[in-house]
């Protein structure tokens, strides 16, 4: 199990990361931008060759581990309080370990996005995550179709290590057409094995905010799945997306919440791609000048970039983010849960 943490050390962890979210609040209030929560695009390269992403296509440099923690350094002066960790596959770094230490050494709260086929080799380079976040498509056959032979089992092995060692775990789950039928069979691997279980449509394999999403699903197909996922959740189902975002996509279909103007990317969130670009959002990287973060540094380089462009999204980690930031308190409350939920299950005796 991990390590429990004595009150004087979850005081400090607690303030430590309090601070961020009041410089938020602060900045809100004056309307000014605060990268509160960033991504970190590590790399593109990956172990697998998923059939609705072309990222591992798309070839950029990468930075290195000195370059990465000066970056993460720079956010964190600047009013990060909270980072994820993302690829392509992001274990294919051999600096992994070291950066989410680096990161964990300076009071942020760290997740890692990961397809699972590394973490029992590595684990103990990724003990100290505050969360993980594995890709869980349906059935056996479903998943290693989608993603890569074998990833099922190996997915299940990396869930099932994570929760035993303590580190809080979700899934997401990216809804094809074949996966909106087996919503229910993540849902039941979730309620056994003790997480919550997020559901995704289908984004463009380029990442272009202007591609079609789900297009294989009509909108009424995608508003009957939101009201399924809601009815699930009332019934006391592990589904992990907010009520609030639920209605929005009953009412929206694909694109929910309006047009990228309407969107807090950019102002208290965004993204930092392998080569040093900062970006809004995966979406909107292409309108962005490469390199721009190492080019001015990474917090100016923030500040100075320009509003997305763009008719929407239906991602669901940004408009759960989006929702927060308008003070939800429903979608809030689940946030602080999984910000600061950790730490206090952790206290107890040394």
């Amino acid at each position: 199990m991990a390590p429990r943490l004595s009150p004087p050390s979850l005081v400090s962890t607690t303030a430590r990361r309090l601070l961020p979210v009041a410089q938020l609040g602060a900045r809100r209030l004056r309307r000014a931008k605060s990268p509160f929560q960033m991504t970190f695009s590590l790399t593109n390269r990956c172990n697998f060759r998923c059939e609705y992403c072309h990222i591992p296509l798309q070839k950029r440099e990468e930075m290195t581990t000195e370059e990465w923690k000066d970056a993460m350094d720079d956010f964190v002066a600047g009013g990060m309080g909270r980072a994820s960790l993302i690829g392509g596959e992001p274990m294919l770094r051999r600096d992994l370990g070291e950066l989410v230490r680096h990161l964990k050494g300076r009071g942020v709260h760290v997740a890692m996005n990961t397809n699972g086929w590394f973490v029992k080799d590595r684990f103990d380079e990724i003990a100290q995550l505050d969360l993980a976040c594995l890709t869980l498509d349906g059935p056996r056959e479903l998943h290693d179709q989608q993603r890569h032979a074998g990833s099922y089992d190996r997915v299940i092995e990396a869930i099932t290590l994570l929760r035993s060692r303590g580190v809080p775990v979700v899934t997401m789950t990216v809804i094809t057409p074949r996966g909106a039928e087996n919503v229910e069979h993540v849902l039941d691997v979730a309620a056994d094995l003790g997480f919550k279980a997020f559901f995704q449509l289908e984004h463009d394999a380029s990442c272009d905010v202007d591609a079609p999403i789900a297009p294989l699903m009509n909108d009424g197909r995608i508003a009957a799945l939101a009201d399924r996922l809601l009815d699930l959740k009332e019934r006391g189902r592990p589904v992990g997306n907010s009520r609030t975002i639920l209605r929005m996509q009953a009412r929206d279909g694909r694109r929910i919440g309006g047009d990228c103007g309407e969107c807090y990317a950019g102002r208290y969130f965004g993204y930092v791609l392998s080569d040093g670009t900062v970006a809004p959002c995966l979406l909107t990287q292409w309108q962005q000048e490469r390199g721009n973060g190492r080019e001015r540094g990474f917090v100016e380089a923030f500040h100075a970039m320009a509003a997305p462009k763009g008719p929407g999204c239906g991602c669901v980690p940004i408009h759960e983010v989006n929702n927060i930031l308008d003070f939800d308190v429903r979608v809030l409350f689940d946030a602080l849960d999984m910000t600061f939920g950790h730490a206090l299950r952790r206290l107890g005796p040394a």
